[in-house]
């Protein structure tokens, strides 16, 4: 192929593929701008073109005219080609070869057992003998080729041409090959011909090797292989020979020793009927071969010596075949049609989608349908949203500061697609409108679910069900589960074992959950108890011994309060006005009665709610004595406790508030409900206080029907800025439901930002509320004798030590079993069973392992171990049934991998390194490096098509602000172009 100026006149290289029409008198110039679309044009030459040689600089062609007896020769950097010239070339020229020393061209002259040489123009003949019936010619490739080699069909003889001096040739040797067949080549550097023959009386074949700087004496034996070798071709390198055995149905492939020319032993593929042509690969890694009678076209890899074949026949008579520039094209010729017959032949890069100046995408992830991508941009705080398809961008989403997102994952229902941001130790999830699925332009909700303080999340996955996004924490040690649907579940009646539950409180750790049974307890009786409930496993709780009416003393317990250390327990008694305060020494001792906290001279009436700082030492207590709603507040650390002041909530009615203090101790606030009340529309209010201030009476942060608090009998804070509120609902006409409305304040802490409610069940009687540091809520529901766990989503399950371990990347196997964790500091991977316990066994691999990714069908996994220069492959049910190391591939081109996708069909596997533009594709069977793809500057993350048939993988470019998009085909038909010519004698 050739090309200097473009057909348009565009400056620059055009490749361009030249070969003779024979039927047609025509030289086929076929444009390779568009490499799966050539553009041919056709150049009138003279009679029976049969060969084609292109000069060294690519501005001239010439054609052998073998029954006109010429040489044309033709301006390709000419936008019209015109022919410059054309000269007598002596009796039936068959064969050309240009390229030599100060540009010399070379013609064979078959009847006339002569060749000629010509300057570059075409000009300055001169004739010189050689054997008898010259066939075919050859030089060395890269141009300044100072001999050339004529291979004699009539007496079996190759002659060494010496053109080292322009215009003075000489037959620097004849050298006997017997049954010589017209295949030849001359390695790189020029110093050996490799001959192809045919044994005399005999089909075997043969290789001769000769030694031109020794008068082309022959190096060694001839080499056998295959019967009637018709085509030879030597690699790029010059160190491979593939050789098409035409009676043999197969290829011959052998080492080259490139300073001693000796050919190694020869390896017979099998590769269809009648091979009649051979190419190497510009990169040297495969040659392609073609079937003449079967139509076939295969791909045999040379170091492997795999055989790829394609299933559609090339064309009914292919007789040649040339590889493209980049080598992702090839071209092969049907004599019979006279079409050029257009082949992918290796992966390549079709395009790229800017991200934004500034940009940095560094993951990518495809939607299930393929027809959408979303990016995600480290540099900002958006998702770039992509049409691969149209090869264009949509708007892209704002997660809003401080969020910047590392990774992104979609759901296989398209229902929501999730982000990491790890500055932030948050997961963003993406939703559409109620009822739909994302699309690539639809509008889209950003949702932050708060992952552990510090989490730190990088990967992210999503499991098959799409229950979980499945989050690597690398600063916590943990792999997190999130739930970005909502969950939910319910603690039976059975397992919490209470009449009317009224009260929740939470363990620090979370793991034990206490909840006050108000027990039918008449005035100033003693009765009811907490009940204690020890958490087994995710939503798996189990009772434990009960703390008594006696021990209490308790008298119709209802809001709980319970210290930061979990040592002492405070219970609003209902029935008769005061506050029992437990105590234990240790978190293992049974609980204790310390002291009751009351009021004089006017005693508390209907203590409800209750709030306690985390030392233990102040609390608040809702009271509802003298027509009003107020909060007395005591200091618990003297026996008897000691009532500090009281804090008006609202006056006129009397109702004892849910009580909530901050976690940081700062603001205090109440919920009034007006339960009794038959209106049919939204009451209730929500009270706050800045305690520093020592304000008299609370503020309102908010009321019906402004905010979303219809009758709230419970009330916690999730954290410092947002509030929990129970709504109980109403059963009986007018009906009102209930509801857990999550009001998210401003930054005075005393105003509503923005609410919204989650369904609850009013035949349940929501009641009270404990909140988890993980948000998850704890509703003791009155009438339902039940407890309703509202969870953040959020399950972070221990993969290591923090400091001593670092997740980083994370997948999911496909049947949902595994979710499969790096550890970049522990030089491990986790596999975290997602059923059950969510059992973790770790693996020890390579140093620095990063990207991580689970083949189809869930049996195997793939790490990049980035300190190690290698690919680990885990066996998820190993002969023990879990998870194990099977194997660990070395390549010299797997060099600092970073991440690592797999396609949709499990055949491949895609790696991208550090600070490399190009990706590397696997066999995933054998670990075997098949092509290195060009797509960027910087890739990192990669995802699949996740369709079989669309064979294309997505890459995120860092440093080039774009995602990448490659065809990832190996071996496949593109198409037919009208172009009667045979590329047997094609030149590129």
């Amino acid at each position: 192929m050739s090309g200097r100026n473009g057909e348009n006149g565009d400056v620059g290289p055009v490749p361009r593929l030249v070969a003779p029409d024979w039927g047609g008198d025509a030289l086929v110039v076929a444009g390779l701008a568009v490499p799966d679309r050539p553009e041919v044009r056709t150049v009138p030459v003279e009679g029976g073109p049969r060969a084609v040689a292109v000069s060294a600089d690519g501005t001239r062609v010439y054609t052998a005219n073998h029954d006109a007896g010429t040489l044309s020769v033709v301006d390709l950097g000419a936008g019209d080609l015109p022919v410059l010239r054309t000269v007598d070339a002596g009796k039936n020229p068959c064969a050309v070869v240009a390229g030599l020393t100060g540009d010399q061209v070379c013609v064979a002259a078959w009847a006339g057992d002569q060749v000629r040489v010509f300057d570059k123009e075409g000009l300055s003949p001169v004739p010189l003998p050689v054997g008898a019936g010259p066939c075919a010619v050859a030089a060395a490739p890269g141009g300044q080729a100072s001999r050339v080699c004529v291979v004699n069909g009539t007496d079996a003889t190759v002659s060494v041409v010496d053109v080292s001096t322009a215009g003075s040739p000489t037959v620097a040797a004849t050298v006997r090959v017997p049954g010589a067949t017209g295949a030849i080549a001359v390695a790189p550097g020029g110093r050996f011909a490799y001959v192809a023959s045919r044994g005399e009386g005999t089909a075997d074949g043969w290789v001769t090797v000769l030694d031109l700087d020794a008068h082309g004496r022959a190096v060694g034996a001839p080499v056998p292989v295959g019967a009637e070798p018709r085509a030879l071709a030597l690699g790029p390198g010059g160190d491979r020979l593939c050789v098409a055995n035409y009676g043999s149905a197969s290829v011959s492939v052998a080492t080259v020793d490139r300073d001693t020319g000796q050919v190694g032993q020869p390896r017979p593929v099998p590769v269809g009927p009648h091979p009649v042509a051979v190419d190497f690969a510009p990169d040297g890694t495969s040659v392609l071969v073609v079937g003449q009678t079967s139509g076939t076209l295969t791909a045999v890899r040379v170091d492997t010596l795999a055989a790829t074949r394609l299933d559609t026949p090339v064309g009914a008579v292919p007789a040649g075949v040339v590889h493209g520039p980049e080598g992702a094209f090839a071209y092969v010729s049907d004599q019979a049609t006279g079409d050029l017959v257009t082949v992918r032949t290796a992966p390549r890069k079709t395009g790229e989608i800017t991200t934004g100046t500034g940009s940095k995408p560094v993951n990518v992830a495809v939607s299930p349908d393929g027809t959408w991508a979303y990016a995600a941009d480290s540099a900002s705080d958006k998702v770039a949203v992509l049409d691969p398809d149209g090869r264009q961008a949509g708007t892209p989403l704002a997660l809003g500061a401080p969020h910047q997102p590392w990774d992104v994952a979609i759901a296989a229902d398209r229902t929501f697609a999730c982000a990491t941001s790890p500055g932030s130790s948050s997961l963003l999830v993406l939703a559409p409108a109620h009822g739909e699925t994302l699309t690539f332009d639809g509008a889209v909700t950003v949702t932050p679910v708060a992952l552990a303080p510090g989490a730190s999340p990088y990967g992210v996955a999503v499991t098959p069900d799409g229950r979980y996004a499945v989050t690597a924490d690398s600063g916590t040690a943990t792999v997190s589960l999130v739930a970005p649907k909502g969950g939910r579940y319910t603690i039976a009646a059975e397992t919490v074992d209470c009449q009317q539950p009224t009260g929740a409180a939470l363990s620090p750790d979370g793991k034990t959950l206490y909840i006050a049974d108000f027990a039918r307890t008449p005035d100033n009786q003693q009765g009811g108890k907490i009940a204690v409930l020890s958490r087994t496993g995710p939503g798996q709780w189990r009772p434990l011994a009960p703390i008594d009416a006696t021990t209490g003393p308790l008298s119709g317990p209802h809001e709980l309060a319970l210290s930061a250390d979990g040592l002492r327990l405070c219970v609003a008694n209902y029935q008769n006005g005061t506050v029992s305060v437990l105590q234990r020494v240790t978190v293992d001792d049974a609980w204790a009665f310390h002291t009751t906290v009351t009021k004089t001279p006017t005693a508390m009436q209907r203590p409800y709610g209750l709030a306690l700082t985390s030392d233990g030492l102040t609390l608040y207590v809702s009271n509802a004595a003298g027509q009003r709603a107020t909060v007395e507040v005591f200091d618990i650390s003297t026996d008897p406790a000691r009532h500090q002041r009281t804090i008006t909530v609202e006056t006129g009615i009397p109702i004892p508030p849910g009580l909530a203090l901050s976690p940081d101790g700062q603001y205090l606030y109440a919920a009034v409900s007006k339960a009794w009340m038959s209106d049919d529309h939204a009451l209730g209010t929500v009270y706050g206080t800045e305690l520093a201030r020592n304000d008299q009476q609370m503020a309102v942060v908010a009321t019906s029907p402004v905010q979303p608090v219809d009758r709230p009998t419970g009330l916690a804070c999730r954290d410092d800025g947002t509030l929990y509120v129970v709504n109980q609902g109403r059963g009986d006409e007018p009906t009102r439901e209930a509801s857990l409305a999550v009001l998210t304040l401003d930054g005075t802490r005393l105003a509503v930002r923005e609410s919204k409610t989650l369904p609850l069940d009013k035949a349940r009687m929501p009641y009270s509320i404990a909140a988890a540091a993980d948000g998850t809520a704890y509703i003791a529901d009155f009438a339902g004798r039940t407890v309703t766990v509202l969870t953040s989503g959020v399950t972070p399950v221990p993969v290591g030590t923090p400091g001593s371990s670092r997740p980083w990347d994370v997948a999911v196997t496909d049947d949902g079993a595994y979710a499969c964790a790096s550890d970049r500091a522990a030089g491990a991977v986790h596999c975290v069973r997602l059923a059950g316990d969510h059992e973790v066994t770790s693996l020890a691999v390579g140093r620095d392992p990063m990207g991580v990714a689970c083949a189809p069908g869930g049996a195997r996994a793939f790490v990049a171990e980035h300190g190690d220069d290698s690919v680990t492959v885990i066996a998820l049910s190993g002969a023990a049934g879990v998870p194990e190391v099977v194997t660990t591939w070395r390549h010299p081109l797997i060099v600092a991998p970073e991440s690592v996708s797999v396609s949709a069909d499990g055949a491949l596997l895609f790696v991208t390194s550090e600070n490399n533009g190009a990706f590397l594709m696997l066999d995933t069977t054998t670990g075997t490096p098949l092509f290195t793809v060009p797509a960027g500057r910087a890739l990192a993350g990669s995802a699949p098509d996740p369709h079989p048939a669309t064979p294309r993988v997505c890459l995120a470019d860092a440093d080039g602000s774009a995602v990448a998009m490659a065809d990832t085909t190996a071996l496949g038909l593109v198409g037919p172009a009208k172009a009667a010519f045979d590329l047997r004698q094609a030149r590129r």
